[in-house]
C-alpha cells in the first residue's frame, strides 16, 4: 500500500523519481482556459442539442452538458463518498489492491471487480520495435474502479461497506449516468442518421465506475496526473470539481472549466471507430497542482464482446470505412498491448 501516492504524498517535500516526467515530456499546467469548448444544455429541444452534440464531438470530441437530468445534490454526494473512500485507513483499503506493493496497472475486467491501483505510462522501445514496451514514469494520482452494470446485488456487494453510504449513493449515481450515457448516444444516433439504439445496446453493455484522486503536488511541474490519451471505452461522463482536466484540438491544450452541476462528455475511441471518424475521440490528459487534492468520478459505457466495425448506414463508395472490423478482445489487445499507435492498428490494410 506504501505505493499509493495518497499514502506518502502529504510527507514530502520533492519528487520520487519515478514520478518525474522527462523533460521531453513535461506539460504546461497553465494552459488558458477553453471558453470556445461546447457547453451543451440538454433541456433545449432535442433538435438543437443534437446539431450541437455532433458538431462538438466531431470538432473535439469533448463537450459539457448542463440541466441533464442529474440531481446536483446526488453529484455533491458521490462526490464526497469518493472523497471519503480516499481519506480511510489503509487498512480499509487494502482488500481492494491486488498486490501487497499497491502497483497494478489498468486492466479490463469481465467481472469488474473493485480494484484500486496506480499507473504508469507506456514508451515505446527506441529501436521501434513491438516486442516488449518499457514502462515508464508513474501518474501522481490513485484509481479506484469498479463495475457498475449490470447492477446485480452480488456487484454492489462487492464495493466498499466504508464509506457507510458509498453502496446507496454510487448506486443511484451509476444508474442516473448511465441513463444520461444512453440518452446522449441516442441523440448521436439520431444526429448520424443511425437507428436509435444502435449505440445503446451491443456497444454499451458495460459501466465501469472509476474515481480518480489526485493529491497535491510538491512540484506540479514535474509530475503529470495522467498523460495524452483517448479513452478506450465507447463513452465517459466525467464529474470534476477542480481545474487540470485538458483536452487538445487543433494541436493546442486547452482547460475544462470546472462548471458547478456540469457534466464532461468525452468520446472514447470505440465511438470514433463506429461512425467512421465522424465523430471525434476527445484527446485528453490531467496535470497536478500544489494547492489541493484534485478528485474527480469518471463513468465509462464499452461493451462485453462484439464485434466493432464501422456502421454500414455510414459507408458508400463515397465513404469507405476508415476501420477494419474487430471484436471487442481484439481491439482491447490493441489498446492495452505494445502498439502505441492504436488509431492506425485498427485503420483497414487496403482502403
Amino acid at each position: 500500500m506504501a505505493s499509493l501516492v495518497s499514502s506518502w504524498s502529504s510527507e514530502v517535500n520533492s519528487i520520487p523519481e519515478k514520478y518525474v516526467v522527462p523533460l521531453e515530456k513535461r506539460v504546461n499546467a497553465d494552459v488558458p482556459i477553453g471558453k470556445h469548448i461546447p457547453v451543451i444544455d440538454l433541456s433545449q429541444s432535442s433538435t438543437q442539442s443534437i446539431q450541437q452534440i455532433i458538431k462538438a464531438s466531431a470538432d473535439f470530441g469533448l463537450f459539457q452538458v448542463i440541466n441533464h437530468g442529474v440531481s446536483e445534490t446526488l453529484m455533491v454526494d458521490a462526490l464526497s463518498v469518493c472523497k471519503e473512500f480516499f481519506k480511510l485507513p489503509i487498512e480499509d483499503k487494502a482488500k481492494f489492491v491486488e498486490k501487497d506493493e499497491g502497483l497494478s496497472d489498468f486492466e479490463p475486467s469481465i467481472d469488474q471487480r473493485p480494484k484500486l491501483y496506480i499507473e504508469k505510462e507506456y514508451t515505446p522501445n527506441k529501436n521501434g520495435s513491438n516486442t516488449k514496451n518499457v514502462k515508464d514514469t508513474v501518474f501522481w494520482k490513485d484509481t479506484f474502479g469498479h463495475g457498475c452494470h449490470p447492477l446485480t446485488q452480488d456487484v454492489i456487494n462487492s464495493w466498499p461497506e466504508k464509506p457507510q453510504k458509498y453502496r446507496e449513493v454510487i448506486g443511484e449515481y451509476a444508474l442516473e449516468l448511465r441513463k444520461l450515457s444512453l440518452r446522449i448516444l441516442d441523440l448521436m444516433c439520431e444526429g448520424l442518421g443511425l437507428e436509435v439504439g444502435y449505440l445503446t445496446q451491443e456497444l454499451s453493455q458495460t459501466q465501469l465506475m472509476v474515481t480518480h484522486h489526485y493529491p497535491q503536488c510538491p512540484d506540479p511541474n514535474s509530475t503529470i496526473g495522467i498523460g495524452e490519451h483517448c479513452d478506450g471505452a465507447l463513452l465517459n461522463l466525467v464529474q470534476q470539481e477542480l481545474s487540470g482536466l485538458q483536452v487538445r484540438a487543433n494541436g493546442k491544450w486547452f482547460g475544462v472549466e470546472p462548471i458547478p452541476g456540469a457534466l464532461v462528455v468525452i468520446n472514447g475511441l470505440i465511438l470514433k471507430v463506429v461512425t467512421n471518424g465522424k465523430l471525434s475521440s476527445g484527446v485528453h490528459r490531467v496535470v497536478t497542482n500544489s494547492t489541493s487534492d484534485r478528485t474527480s468520478l469518471g463513468s465509462l459505457i464499452s461493451p462485453i464482446e462484439c464485434i466493432i466495425e464501422p456502421a454500414k448506414l455510414l459507408i458508400n463508395e463515397s465513404n469507405p470505412p476508415l476501420f477494419k472490423s474487430f471484436s471487442y478482445t481484439e481491439y482491447l489487445g490493441y489498446y492495452f498491448s505494445d502498439t502505441t499507435e492504436i488509431e492506425a492498428a485498427l485503420k483497414p490494410y487496403k482502403l
